[in-house]
């Protein structure tokens, strides 16, 4: 581990790689009510899935991978750390159409109706 080197823009793909985890499972990766232990958990511990059966969330093995490779602790090994074409060649990102993506051509899959400006927030 390479704790007090200071951080890069690396630290873009840890938090990417938490964005991911967490809009897929409901909560980040090393969460724990007790701030210490969470601290303890992002600085120690691997990352843990839910179990499909038990907790009826599944991760494919795919998303399972980036987001591994993603939060790996050592930043120069972590996915994108030689550059953003690492990431966007990741399997988990082979259906997206980059060009269209980025000229802002993509139909969402989900666009929710807005009926008025505060609906979505409490």
């Amino acid at each position: 581990m390479l704790w007090g080197n200071g951080h890069d823009y690396t630290v873009d793909w840890w938090a990417l790689g938490i964005l991911i985890y967490e809009m897929i499972v409901g909560i980040p990766p090393f969460f724990h009510k007790n701030k210490h232990k969470m601290y303890h958990f992002i600085k120690e511990s691997k990352v843990n899935f839910p179990d499909p059966e038990r907790h009826k969330i599944s991760v494919s093995a795919e998303a399972q991978d980036l987001i591994l490779r993603l939060l790996d602790k050592n930043k120069k090994s972590r996915l994108g750390a030689n550059g953003i074409e690492e990431i966007m060649s990741h399997p988990w990102f082979s259906t997206i159409d980059t060009t269209k993506l980025v000229e802002k051509q993509l139909v969402p899959p989900y666009k929710p109706e807005i009926k008025e400006d505060f609906a979505y927030f409490d």
